[in-house]
């Protein structure tokens, strides 16, 4: 047969047949291979939804048999069918109302409590009566029930709704009670169940993996006559016990679907619906387990494959045509050659040669194959001796990396490994802080304890200084954000280069310092009360020889006499000295204060002239901006004094030289707002939390006790007022506090 091309150049030809099977290789193929890729993963799919749903199904079906059994044995007890039979012979009503309040406080201690996830227990009469009807705490009633009342076996309920509640909806359990000295049928005993508690505790039991894989999966519960319940992927599997788990108990994320609402999903894939849906029933009741998973969802990872497929046959046939474009005459047969004894030996036979008789670049290439061919026969017989002894090295390998691995994940504490470089190289899964910490170089870890390091400033973030090769093995206790670490870090060298790495083991020790901080806080406070005896003894005496001198000298100066202003502000402030230590003693009993109806403005003009000389002193201004009109409240003057002094006294130390202090006042309907604002230099972002807490200070040692503005507080929390800090930053810290305007004595 004629070549039809034989009047095309051959390097044409070789180019066209080049793109012609990179075309077709990548479109046909492609499209052959995402197809056979779909239709295996929809098969996967299919398969993985079944078992996850028979899982399902048997973890139910055992889990509500279980139930069934404990209803029957409670129905085999004595004491309720004896109770029974007398009830419904009772000749007399008061007789038997006592004996159903009997049989119900007998019901509520000794069988309720049994099985926690019963919440209710009813027993009904032969002829369909309810008896006695027990519903646990919290719970609401169902409504009416038509159950067989002639039936001798076990009876389930379809989906019930409590009444005017939006509790977990609930099935019933129903078994016959019979007489104890017959075997007929006298009443019925029916324990109700919640839905949520049946399926969370059923859900714990099943294997982990099952749990994970079903992320996307929508898991559904529908009941004989159609109505449906839908379960959210997580629901129940909340690391405490269904039957305690408040949002398992109130059903929480289940949405209950009537039955003529929602028809039955179809097994397997339907594509009018794109999903994926598997049943199964639970022989138990007859209800029928449902999952299904989108399809979009499922086949996202083969999504565009068949397009991806042809646009790289397309953009390599382009690239082709002008990588071949080159004289090709006399080159395809020594090629085709060549090809056929590299093909021989792919297939083993490493013996094969190759016979061209020529002395151009085609004759060298066939020398260098033959070369190679050799070359490749020696090597893969030694090859296939290495192999063996790697294949036994690999396989103990294997096995020492399993045996790490798993000591490694069953760790609680957080375990890191970085390289030299400080490349993570290995973590575990209790890890997640401190993998986070490392990984995003931008947070920062801070000293708890001020060490050496951080002393001498060489590392501001204790985090390079921990994952640093070059530092010796550390143990450091670290903050990130609000949280407190124990870090230990340890140096891992290889050889003869020096480190080669670096191990961080973490552990969260936040509780356990808070735990010690407030042990001592209360120690602090103890030691408080016992310091502030020994002031109120030490100090009264002083002042009172202050104010009986002050009244002898009052009552000898005339009346015109400019000194008179100065000895009455030295009775009011010794007045305000001996009430702030009464105040100090109180503390502890929470006495109330003597209240009266002061004015706010005589309150803050007296503060602002009894701090007049320290602002002086230090070149502060104090301004007053009173827009409320003589606003009155009632409380104790004194201790409201001592809010507005405490306030202006940390305004001027936080200034620390010139500056402004302005208090201002206005009406804010039934309330008084006070705004005590310095122009200093702000409070710091990780202060603003703790400003309040008693014994914090930002001062420096000595000047500040950190009881200023926990005592203000108090103060005004006594008067039914607030304090809050209203604004700080660089331009200034303000304050405010507000007070209800004439409000009723304290009681």
């Amino acid at each position: 047969m004629r070549d039809p091309l034989r009047w095309l150049s051959v390097r044409y030809k070789l180019a066209l047949l080049f793109v012609g099977l990179c075309l077709i290789a990548y479109g046909l193929g492609g499209y052959l291979i995402s197809d056979s890729a779909k239709r295996a993963l929809k098969t996967e799919i299919l398969s993985r939804l079944e078992y996850q749903c028979q899982s399902y199904a048997t973890a139910l079906d055992s889990y509500l048999q279980m139930l069934s059994r404990r209803t029957e044995d409670f129905a085999s007890d004595g004491y309720i069918r004896d109770h029974l039979k007398r009830i419904t012979v009772a000749a007399e009503a008061e007789e038997g109302d006592r004996l159903r309040a009997e049989l119900l406080h007998h019901l509520r201690v000794n069988k309720l409590p049994i099985v926690p996830a019963f919440q209710g227990l009813s027993v009904i009469d032969g002829e369909g009566q309810v008896v006695v009807d027990l519903v646990a705490e919290g719970q609401n009633e169902l409504p009416p029930v038509s159950f067989p009342s002639q039936g001798d076996q076990l009876w389930y309920s379809d989906i019930l709704l409590p009444v005017g509640s939006s509790m977990s909806p609930a099935l019933l359990i129903q078994t016959p009670l019979r007489g104890i000295r017959s075997n007929a049928v006298i009443g019925y005993l029916q324990s109700r169940v919640g839905v949520g508690v049946w399926m969370a505790g059923a859900l714990r039991s099943l294997h982990p993996e099952i749990v994970e894989e079903a992320e996307d999966v929508r898991l559904a519960l529908r009941d004989q006559k159609g109505g449906q319940i839908l379960v959210p992927a997580d629901f129940g599997l909340q690391p405490v016990d269904p039957s305690k788990s408040e949002i398992v108990q109130s059903g929480i994320g289940l949405r209950v679907v009537e039955g003529t609402r929602s028809p039955p999903s179809s097994r397997g894939y339907s594509a009018t619906r794109g999903i994926f849906a598997q049943s199964f029933p639970v022989s138990a009741n007859g209800w029928t387990v449902e999952v299904s998973m989108r399809s979009d969802t499922a086949l996202m990872p083969i999504s565009g494959l068949q397009s991806r497929f042809l646009g790289m046959g397309l953009l390599l046939a382009i690239l082709s045509t002008f990588l071949l474009y080159f004289p090709m005459k006399f080159l395809a047969k020594p090629l085709v050659v060549l090809k056929g004894a590299a093909q021989k030996i792919r297939e083993g036979e490493f013996g094969t040669r190759v016979d061209i008789d020529s002395s151009d670049e085609i004759g060298d290439l066939a020398a260098a194959f033959n070369h190679m061919a050799a070359g490749i026969q020696e090597r893969t017989e030694r090859l296939e001796a290495s192999t063996q002894r790697l294949q036994q090295e690999q396989a103990r390998t294997r096995e020492e990396r399993d045996r790490l691995d798993t000591v490694i994940a069953s760790m609680k504490d957080g375990l890191v490994v970085m390289d030299r470089q400080g490349k993570i190289v290995m973590a575990n899964s209790a890890s997640g802080s401190l993998l986070d910490l490392v990984r995003n170089r931008g947070h920062v870890a801070t000293s708890h304890h001020l060490c050496e390091t951080s002393r001498k400033g060489n590392h501001p973030n204790c985090l390079s200084c921990l994952t640093d090769p070059g530092e010796p093995n550390r143990s450091c206790v670290v903050d990130v954000g609000k949280r407190t670490y124990e870090v230990h870090a340890t140096s891992m060298k290889s050889g003869d280069d020096g480190r080669a790495g670096r191990v961080l083991v973490s552990r969260d020790i936040t509780d356990r310092i808070a735990h010690d901080e407030r042990q001592i806080h209360q120690e602090r406070l103890a030691v408080l009360g016992e310091v502030a005896a020994v002031m109120a003894h030490e100090l009264n005496n002083p002042l009172a020889s202050i104010n009986m001198f002050n009244q002898m000298l009052q009552s000898e100066l005339p009346e015109e006499s400019e000194l008179r202003e100065n000895t009455e502000i030295i009775a009011r402030n010794t007045e305000t000295c001996k009430r702030s230590i009464r105040a100090l003693l109180e503390y502890a009993t929470g006495a109330q204060p003597e209240v009266n109806e002061v004015s706010i403005h005589d309150i803050l003009e007296d503060a602002s002239y009894f701090l007049r000389p320290i602002s002086q002193r230090s070149g502060i201004a104090i301004r007053h901006d009173f827009q409320a009109a003589d606003p009155l409240v009632t409380g104790d003057e004194v201790q409201l004094r001592q809010v507005f002094v405490n306030l202006m006294m940390n305004a001027i130390q936080a200034m620390d030289g010139a500056g402004e202090i302005r208090l201002s006042t206005r009406k804010n309907g039934s309330y008084v707002e006070i705004l005590v604002f310095d122009t200093g230099p702000g409070i710091e972002p990780e202060a603003v939390e703790e400003v309040f807490r008693p014994f914090f200070t930002s001062k420096r040692r000595g000047a500040g006790t950190g009881l200023g503005l926990p005592t203000s507080r108090r103060i005004t929390e006594m008067h039914g007022g607030t304090l809050e800090l209203h604004e700080t930053g660089p331009h200034g810290t303000a304050f405010q506090v507000r007070f209800r305007i004439q409000k009723p004595p304290l009681s």
